[in-house]
């Protein structure tokens, strides 16, 4: 069966970001100690999950299935590492670098360490499943006879539409931290969305992005507070002093919102989203 340039566009995509995980996962492997290489780990697994949402229907579903199988277990033994790093380093931003705490959570970071080291190593022994196009008609919300701009045309302004609904729920006076959490990973995920079309867009593509990367280090911040409260046990001065910053970061979540994501910007976003321009590479 011959292949519709969506699905061949799809198998080469997520054949981009399979390669990118497995440098970063060899990296990893490497260097377990190193929170720059779990955080970029943690980053190509992020982006090729999200690949798999994209082009759902268009590849074949038994690899996809046991690669996101596989890859939740690597992420959660790379989160384990993470939270550590990201509370030991908020807590020397805010002047904690010594006590029970700290040691606490150092041992904490070994541990998960040597187990997230053992757990690469194993995983890097196996094989990957080849990501072959699905051979179906399904394309899962994708028009296999209509070209991938005039799919572009009708997908994307909608994605950003749900988007700013979204966020704006999340935005209103009470909002809990876990729908915060719930959108900073919608916010990931449609920034991800886009980094796979942005060949087909030109310098708004550049700029929508780099404002989704704004609100999404914001939301970042707001989450290494609530991750940090959550490993500080009974120490009540750091969970003040984190309690405090967390404060802060979700107004300055709010204002830059506000400022870049209003409604009126809707209409922006939607407008230069069903204006691709065809790729020619």
């Amino acid at each position: 069966m011959k292949l519709s340039p969506i699905s061949k566009y799809a198998r080469r995509e997520t054949r981009v970001c399979l390669r990118h995980f497995k440098t970063h996962l060899r990296h990893a492997s490497k260097h377990p100690e190193d929170p720059d290489a779990i955080h970029d780990l943690r980053v190509s697994i992020r982006r090729l999950t999200q690949c798999f949402r994209i082009f759902r229907g268009l590849l074949r579903p038994g690899p996809v299935k046991e690669l996101r199988r596989r890859l939740r277990a690597v992420m959660k033994q790379c989160g384990a590492v993470r939270n550590c790093d990201v509370a030991l380093e908020l807590l020397q931003e805010s002047g904690i670098a010594t006590g029970a705490t700290v040691v606490k959570l150092r041992n904490k970071r070994e541990d998960a360490a040597g187990k997230l080291r053992r757990h690469l190593k194993k995983e890097r022994r196996r094989r990957h499943p080849a990501l072959g196009a699905a051979v179906n008609r399904s394309g899962r919300g994708w028009q296999l006879d209509r070209t991938l701009e005039d799919n572009l045309r009708v997908l994307l302004p909608a994605l950003a539409e749900d988007f700013f609904q979204t966020g704006a729920a999340a935005t209103v006076a009470g909002a809990s931290y876990a729908s915060l959490h719930r959108f900073r990973l919608r916010a990931k995920r449609f920034r991800y969305t886009l980094e796979r079309f942005e060949r087909f867009y030109t310098s708004e593509m550049v700029r929508g992005a780099k404002d989704l990367k704004g609100l999404q280090d914001r939301l970042g911040a707001i989450n290494d507070c609530v991750v940090t409260m959550d490993l500080l046990g009974r120490d009540r001065h750091a969970t003040g002093v984190v309690g405090k910053l967390l404060h802060e970061r979700k107004g300055a979540f709010q204002s830059y919102w506000r400022s870049r994501f209003a409604p009126s910007r809707l209409a922006w976003w939607k407008g230069w989203l069903a204006r691709p321009v065809k790729d020619t590479s």
